[in-house]
């Protein structure tokens, strides 16, 4: 069963400059939802100008100041708060965890993880007894592949943060969900592989060799992700639901891979089996 979001309380939506954050806000603005699409670049707050239902804010997770205004200014356009938060920004960071830099390491903590708190933190003031905070995580917080370490401790953050905000936040009657996406067709691929590529070329050829195979195997995984992954289209559907659902779930599976995949790892397979599924994947 569903319950109507009031029309004037709108919903905030972060990284929503591609993806499934500017997918969710479509989605929402074309269910005539008031959308605040968080951005951190003016190229992309331009882009979202003149969107019905739609008002691009800009909003880097990593900026005090900036969470701070944009809180302010979503405070001072509905006095009668928001609905909810979407807390969808973040980035993927591929390296090996014996290797990787660790400002590398601390830029995907800050942004997936600090940068998630920050916005909650700044908005949880706006919002009211029946109010939703959505979180997206990935399947990645339940399940572990080798190269990603740094992007999976991230997500599993992000599942405890959740889980803890679900239980201090029942007593506001505010409700807590967690979307938790397999492979979804997004950009953050190609920028986690850009970004990878990078991290790879400061490191000594030394260190890296052991490494080598392992991180083309991932790489050729990334990619694939890309090409052959989910719609987003999902995503906005799951976080709609969780939006607008009298009793939302506290975790929504988005995929079938992630459905699978979580399924296994929980119930079937031992941490040996696990591994051996997951480097012969790789192989593959």
């Amino acid at each position: 069963m569903k319950e109507n979001i009031p029309n004037s309380s709108p919903v905030v939506v972060t990284g929503a400059s591609t993806g499934i954050g500017h997918t969710t806000c479509m989605d929402l603005a074309g269910r005539g939802i008031t959308v605040y699409a968080g951005v951190r670049k003016q190229s992309d707050f331009d882009k979202w100008s003149g969107i019905e239902g739609v008002h691009p804010l800009m909003l880097d997770v990593c900026d005090a100041a900036q969470i701070s205004a944009a809180a302010e200014q979503v405070a001072r356009e509905h006095p009668e708060g928001i609905h909810g938060l979407v807390n969808n920004a973040g980035i993927a960071v591929a390296a090996p965890l014996a290797i990787i830099p660790i400002d590398a390491f601390e830029q995907q903590i800050d942004v997936n993880v600090t940068g998630l708190l920050r916005i909650t933190q700044a908005f949880i003031p706006l919002m009211r007894p029946g109010s939703r905070l959505v979180n997206v995580s990935s399947m990645a917080g339940k399940v572990s592949f080798p190269g990603l370490g740094a992007y999976h401790a991230s997500k599993h953050a992000v599942e405890a943060i959740s889980d803890t905000l679900r239980l201090e936040l029942k007593s506001g009657g505010i409700k807590v969900s967690i979307i938790e996406p397999g492979r979804i067709a997004t950009p953050i691929w190609q920028s986690s592989r850009s970004t990878a590529d990078a991290l790879l070329q400061r490191m000594p050829a030394e260190k890296l060799a052991p490494y080598k195979k392992l991180m083309d195997a991932v790489a050729k995984s990334v990619s694939g992700a890309e090409l052959n992954g989910a719609s987003p289209v999902l995503c906005a559907k799951a976080i709609y639901a969780a939006l607008t659902a009298r009793r939302p779930r506290t975790r929504y599976a988005v995929g079938r891979d992630a459905k699978l995949l979580m399924f296994f790892r929980r119930f079937l397979l031992s941490d040996k089996m696990w591994d051996k599924l997951v480097l012969n994947d790789l192989k593959s």
